[in-house]
């Protein structure tokens, strides 16, 4: 006998070619004990269609059942059910070496997904099954934003698998818009009046001088936490870190003019250039930072790294100052990104046109900068309420 390995993306399955034409296909791995085994798993012959995919969905049934203490057994010439959590592990595999928030997918997967769907059979679900389960996230009163993460999650893990063929004629019962999506509305409303804000800084000047210059970079540049920081505001449940979605560096040193007063932010995937001036507040902290300058970047922890997320110094700031925000709609919490929805609100309530508050900010589009255009004071009433007077 005279076995060849599949090879790419079929690695364990090995193939033996015979004199009639026919080919036996063979899995290899290791049993419970650790002594690799070689198994028999099917052939492909005139009257069966059996192939190397068919072989490799069988391997990861069995590294499933190994992994789960089931019985290590597999019926040649036949596809075994596949429960959902093997399509999980197999994705999860990809997912670590390839997606930046494979630790956001994990968590969503074991609190929510898993529970549901892990030890059901894959082709046994149907849209109906998700329908309900979109149904009873609601209900539990998720925001339609989490609620769509678990949605996307199963869509993308059902995808992963009938792309690699661990699942073989098999259409997405996501797929085709069987399964609506909710409508997300997450346009962050809640801004900080100037009198909130100039209590907060009190606050935070005298608790934490780091959460301090922070805020002010952020509430009188208007820019991003990452365009700052270089990481996002948001973070993970273990409050570990997620990256920022534009790969931004931090601020740096060489983007500050003393000379003319002004901080240059760099054009990046979401956003484009400009030129902010600083007020006094903003050059006092860059004079401070500056003063106190550890390296290129114009802010650090304290251990002269990235600064990852919002230190909790800030929460507890706003919490004094607007007592319940932490229990706030998203939609009206005051957090990191608040800061930058305040600064362009107060331009528009100062009466900056909306077309200069687009280019304060970086927003590629008009449409993310109309949301501040009620703020703006309404001189065509004003003028209407004229004519003919």
């Amino acid at each position: 006998m005279a076995l060849k390995p599949a090879g790419g993306r079929y690695e364990g399955v090995w193939i033996n070619e015979l004199k009639n034409g026919d080919v036996s296909f063979y899995i290899n791995y290791r049993d419970d004990q650790g002594k690799p085994v070689k198994v028999l798993v099917g052939k492909k012959t005139r009257i069966s269609d059996f192939t190397v995919k068919d072989a490799y969905a069988k391997l990861i049934e069995m590294k499933y059942k190994l992994q789960h203490d089931e019985e290590p057994t597999i019926k040649a010439g036949r596809t075994s059910k596949l429960k959902f959590e093997a399509l999980w592990e197999e994705f999860y595999s990809y997912a670590k070496a390839n997606k930046k928030s494979y630790l956001m997918d994990k968590q969503n997967y074991e609190k929510h997904v898993k529970p549901v769907f892990g030890h059901k059979n894959v082709k046994d679900l149907t849209s109906l099954d998700f329908e309900k389960f979109k149904q009873k996230l609601t209900s539990d009163g998720l925001e339609p934003q989490t609620v769509k993460h678990q949605l996307t999650l199963i869509r993308t893990i059902i995808n992963y698998a009938i792309k690699h063929n661990i699942l073989k004629n098999f259409t997405n019962p996501m797929g085709g818009g069987k399964v609506k999506m909710p409508e997300i509305d997450n346009k962050r409303q809640g801004y900080l009046t100037k009198e909130q804000a100039k209590k907060i800084l009190e606050i935070l000047k005298s608790t934490h001088p780091l959460t301090y210059h922070l805020t002010v970079l952020l509430l009188f540049t208007g820019a991003r936490f990452s365009e700052i920081t270089g990481a996002s505001a948001n973070k993970n449940k273990d409050n570990s870190a997620l990256p920022s979605k534009d790969d931004n560096a931090p601020l740096k040193w060489a983007d500050v003019n003393f000379d003319n007063d002004t901080i240059y932010f760099k054009k990046t995937k979401n956003g484009n250039d400009r030129h902010i001036a600083m007020n006094s507040i903003l050059r006092e902290t860059i004079d401070y930072l500056y003063e106190n300058k550890v390296n290129d970047n114009v802010i650090n922890n304290s251990a002269g790294g990235i600064i990852l997320r919002m230190p909790d110094y800030f929460a507890t700031a706003v919490e004094s100052v607007i007592s319940g925000n932490n229990e706030r709609n998203t939609k009206y919490k005051i957090t990191a990104h608040s800061l930058r929805h305040t600064h362009a609100s107060w331009l528009a309530e100062a009466g900056l046109d909306i077309l200069q508050i687009k280019e304060q900010l970086g927003h590629k589009h008009i449409e993310m900068t109309m949301r501040y255009a009620h703020l703006i004071p309404n001189i065509r009433h004003k003028m209407t309420r004229k004519l003919f007077v």
